[in-house]
C-alpha cells in the first residue's frame, strides 16, 4: 500500500496539479520543516534564487539542519538552470554552499531544470516507495518547533538577520512584535556594528507579525 506524498500548502499550485496528472496520490497541508514528505524522506525545494536568498539571509544551513533533525532521509531539490550560477554576484559562494551541504551536512542535493522535472522526480520517488516507507509514515510525526524557535525563525525573515542576531534582538526587545515595532534608533542601538540599515524601518513598513505563538 502506497502512502500519499505530502505537499506543503505554500508550494506552487501547478506542481501538485502535475503530480496528480502523473498519477501521484498527494495530500496538501502545512509542513514545517520541508516542502514534501514521503515516509522518512523530507524534501526542501529551492529555486536558484531561493537558494541564494537563503544564503544572503544566513538561513540556509539552519533550514537544512532543521530538515535533517526532523527526517532520517533529508533531501534538497535545487531547481533551475545551473548555468545561471555564473551570473550571480558570488558564484563561488553558491558552489561552496552546495559542497558544504553534500560533504559536511551530509544532505544530498538533486538538481532539476524546472517545476516539470521536479514533478517528475517526485513522482518517481512516490512510485518507488516500499513498505518500510508506508510503515514509517503511519507512525512518524515531524518535530514541531518550540515557541522560541518559531519566534527566532520569524525575526530571521528580516534582511541580513541570521540566527545569532535574531536571538540577540529577541533578548533585547522581548517579543517578535516588539522587534517589528522597534524604532530606528532602538535598532541602531542594538545593531551597533552598522548592519541596522536593512532592518531599520521594519516597524515603519508595518509588517504583519507571523503567527508564531504568543508575541507579547
Amino acid at each position: 500500500m502506497r502512502i500519499p506524498l505530502v505537499v506543503d500548502s505554500n508550494e506552487p499550485e501547478d506542481i501538485p496539479e502535475r503530480l496528480r496528472e502523473l498519477g501521484v496520490e498527494i495530500e496538501i497541508r502545512k509542513i514545517a520543516p520541508g516542502d514534501y514528505v514521503l515516509g522518512p524522506v523530507g524534501i526542501e525545494r529551492k529555486t536558484l534564487y531561493d537558494f541564494f536568498n537563503s544564503m544572503v539571509r544566513k538561513r540556509l544551513f539552519e533550514q537544512v539542519r532543521r530538515l535533517r533533525d526532523a527526517y532520517p532521509q533529508p533531501l534538497v531539490i535545487l531547481e533551475g538552470d545551473l548555468a545561471e550560477i555564473s551570473t550571480f554576484r558570488s558564484p563561488q559562494a553558491i558552489l561552496g554552499a552546495l559542497l558544504v551541504l553534500e560533504t559536511t551536512e551530509r544532505v544530498p542535493v538533486l538538481t532539476t531544470a524546472d517545476k516539470e522535472q521536479t514533478s517528475l522526480l517526485l513522482s518517481i520517488l512516490w512510485k518507488r516507495q516500499d513498505k518500510a516507507a508506508a510503515d514509517y509514515g503511519l507512525r512518524h510525526k515531524p518535530k514541531a518547533m518550540s515557541l522560541e524557535q518559531r519566534q527566532r525563525f520569524a525575526v530571521e525573515g528580516l534582511p541580513s538577520i541570521g540566527e545569532t542576531l535574531a536571538r540577540s534582538l529577541l533578548e533585547r526587545f522581548g517579543s517578535v512584535r516588539a522587534v517589528f515595532s522597534a524604532t530606528e534608533e532602538d535598532l541602531i542601538d542594538e545593531l551597533h556594528d552598522g548592519r541596522s540599515g536593512p532592518v531599520a524601518h521594519a516597524g515603519a513598513r508595518r509588517q504583519t507579525v507571523p503567527p508564531c505563538g504568543r508575541t507579547s
